[in-house]
């Protein structure tokens, strides 16, 4: 009998949380291998991670030469130099430095 009491009281459904992939990590700029241009995730003195990586250009143990324009808080790597890949897994490429940059 008296129903629109009781909806009345009742609390809003909570709003449903849209699911999908993940944010992808901020860019710290860009390494550019043979014409083709890939994002850095992570970077440091030693070396870079890149993310995505779905091309086969290079392998594990491969050195390479690479043109880079990234910023890591203060340090601006921006240049040409030689690395080595120490590792690809799950759509991600590890390398680290030869040489300085040029």
């Amino acid at each position: 009998m008296f129903d629109f009491l009781k909806t009345a009281s009742r609390k809003p459904p909570a709003r449903a949380v849209p699911r999908g992939r993940p944010a992808e990590p901020q860019s710290k700029g860009t390494v550019k291998i043979d014409r083709h241009v890939f994002n850095v995730r992570e970077l440091n003195r030693k070396g870079f991670i890149l993310q995505p990586y779905d091309r086969d250009v290079i392998i594990t143990g491969q050195r390479f030469r690479f043109e880079i324009d990234a910023q890591d808080g203060d340090d601006v790597y921006k240049g040409r130099a030689e690395a080595v890949v120490t590792k690809v897994v799950d759509g991600a490429l590890a390398a680290a430095f030869l040489t300085k940059f040029f």
